[in-house]
């Protein structure tokens, strides 16, 4: 596996995981804002704006990470294919 095909894979998950978070974050803030307003650390901020941000940066950690671990995963199998 390449450089530039380790890279594209793990930006990849992460742009996926960042549609995925924003995405349940934005339905999780709508549906319940009321949750939502207890987390948020000024009263000004917008409780589905705060959701959807939240969500999409853990969905940018958990994708990334999602990308590296199957990379790491196609190293080792890689590995002990050769004699």
């Amino acid at each position: 596996m390449t450089v530039w095909k380790t890279f594209l894979t793990v930006t990849a998950t992460a742009l996926v995981g960042l549609l995925m978070g924003g995405a349940f974050g934005f339905a999780a803030g709508k549906l319940t804002p009321e949750f939502f307003r207890r987390f948020t650390p000024w009263n000004e901020l917008e409780p589905v704006g705060f959701a959807t941000a939240g969500g999409a940066v853990v969905g940018v950690l958990l994708g990334g990470g999602l990308g590296c671990f199957g990379v790491l995963m196609q190293l080792l199998s890689e590995w002990r294919k050769k004699p």
